[in-house]
């Protein structure tokens, strides 16, 4: 009996990883230089976003409580497989459901500049926390969650924004902000569209990722 049982298990594991595979397609997303990523998955009921940054060489590692959030945090520290630096989210999708921002406010990028594929550049309605980790920023708004992050090296005039697209889904947006002339001020920023979280296969994951921990979907 308990042989049946750990087979069975084993089965149900062996499907369900392969289910997670063939739903967990990466988008097809241009490489911003110096960037690699976002690569998305999920792992103990949280959304991971990994973000590669080749050329920040931050030597430290740290644990960080995304602002006005319960359980959501990210960590950051060496890339010990590409150089640089390893940036990686675990959002909450709980945390993201249940957001209340009030009215919420106009923001842009920190600097003032438009943000890349937003209406006249303004989020509106929204909350911009900036941190000083890596300069980074997150945006709240009642449809969207999104960071930003500068980028502290010449991008050669790339530019421009994209749809993330996985399964057929436009779960999000991709931004990327190109250098001046003198280059300076690139930046990455990417956006995710909470209506996604009710998604049924997205739900689906998430509950495999929950009853299997510490497994990567």
């Amino acid at each position: 009996m308990k042989k049946w049982l750990l087979n069975f298990k084993m089965m149900f594991l062996t499907m369900a990883l392969l289910l997670a595979t063939s739903c967990g397609k990466e988008p097809k997303l241009p490489e911003i230089p110096g960037v690699k990523g976002p690569l998305f998955n999920l792992m103990d009921g949280k959304v991971m976003v990994t973000v590669k940054l080749l050329k920040a060489n931050l030597n430290i590692g740290a644990k960080v409580p995304i602002p006005k959030t319960k359980a959501s945090y990210f960590e950051v520290s060496p890339n010990l497989e590409d150089g640089g630096t390893l940036v990686v989210f675990y959002l909450d999708v709980d945390d993201l459901k249940d957001m209340n921002i009030g009215i919420g406010d106009g923001n842009t990028l920190p600097d003032g500049r438009p943000i890349p594929g937003i209406p006249g550049g303004t989020l509106e309605g929204s909350l911009r926390a900036d941190t000083e980790l890596l300069d980074m920023s997150f945006y709240f708004h009642k449809s969207l969650f999104g960071f930003y992050i500068p980028l502290g090296w010449n991008t050669n005039g790339f530019g421009g924004y994209w749809n993330v697209v996985i399964n057929n889904k436009n779960i999000g947006l991709l931004g990327a902000v190109s250098s001046d002339d003198q280059g300076h001020g690139a930046g990455f920023i990417l956006f995710l569209r909470l209506e996604q979280l009710k998604n049924a296969q997205f739900q689906k994951l998430l509950r495999m990722s929950k009853q299997n921990p510490h497994i990567m979907y």
